[in-house]
């Protein structure tokens, strides 16, 4: 059995990203934390989250635009896709698809309790985020 030297308390002076990134490489500094920093730093990360995301989202649809731009994928046009095989024709995972078209980004559409791609419109979306992207 080792023995751990005793982590160091933080306070709450003492958040800051330098401390968030310590705790990322390092989780079980945690234990050093004194609570009440505690929501701050679960507000921070809520904060980091999303922003992550929103980059993936970005990130993802600019590598979309691209392969359909150099792949031509318009072929499939007026076919109506599956989540699994939109995410098979761009090379993304089916779980990115279905919650980009859950929250909205995506462009979708229910039929019943199925969520189907109109591939011209998912085109469309993305040729116009990549333009805002640059």
């Amino acid at each position: 059995m080792s023995h751990q030297a005793p982590h160091q308390v933080m306070s709450r002076a003492t958040l800051s990203p330098a401390t968030i990134e310590e705790l990322l490489a390092d989780p079980s500094r945690t234990r050093g934390l004194v609570l009440e920093s505690v929501p701050e730093l679960l507000s921070q990360l809520a904060l980091r989250v999303a922003a992550l995301k929103t980059l993936e989202g970005a990130l993802l649809s600019l590598m979309l635009s691209e392969r359909i731009a150099t792949r031509g994928l318009s072929t499939a046009a007026s076919k109506l896709l599956a989540a699994r095989e939109l995410a098979e024709l761009f090379g993304v995972p089916e779980s990115w698809v279905r919650e980009q078209a859950r929250l909205g980004i995506l462009p979708s559409f229910k039929l019943g309790h199925y969520v189907r791609f109109r591939i011209e419109e998912v085109e469309r979306f993305l040729t116009q985020r990549a333009s805002q992207a640059a």
